[in-house]
C-alpha cells in the first residue's frame, strides 16, 4: 500500500491569520515603545520575544503542514532554496534559532534576564 498523497489547498483564509498574528505581534512591539538599540525591560520587548518565537513555531508547522497554506509552503520553499545547506530539515534549524532568541528576548523583556 502506498502512503496517501496530500494535495495542496490554497489556504487562504489560514494564511491571512497567519501573517494577520505575525503582523499583529510587530504592531504591539512598536506600538508599545520599540527602541532600536541594546534590549530594554519592558512591554515592547516582551511582544518582539513572543514575535520571534511565533515564527519559530510557524516553521515547526510549516515541515509538517505545507499542504495546508500557501504561507507554509512559502517557509518551507525558502528552507529548500534560499538556505544552505537545502532541504526541508532547515525548517527545525530557523524553528530552534527563533524560539532560542526569542526566548532570550522575552526573558529580558520581563526582567528575568539581564541584557
Amino acid at each position: 500500500m502506498s502512503a496517501p498523497s496530500r494535495t495542496d489547498v490554497p489556504g487562504v483564509a489560514l494564511g491571512v491569520l497567519l501573517i494577520a498574528v505575525l503582523a499583529g505581534l510587530m504592531i504591539a512591539s512598536l506600538l508599545s515603545g520599540f527602541e532600536t538599540g541594546p534590549l530594554r525591560p519592558g512591554t515592547s520587548t516582551v511582544f518582539l520575544g513572543v514575535y520571534l518565537m511565533v515564527w519559530g513555531l510557524m516553521f515547526l508547522a510549516s515541515y509538517w503542514l505545507s499542504h495546508r497554506t500557501f504561507f507554509f509552503r512559502a517557509l518551507i520553499w525558502v528552507c529548500e532554496h534560499a538556505s544552505y545547506p537545502q532541504g526541508r530539515g532547515m525548517a527545525f534549524f530557523f524553528a530552534a534559532l527563533t524560539l532560542l532568541a526569542g526566548a532570550y528576548v522575552t526573558l529580558v523583556g520581563s526582567g528575568v534576564v539581564a541584557p
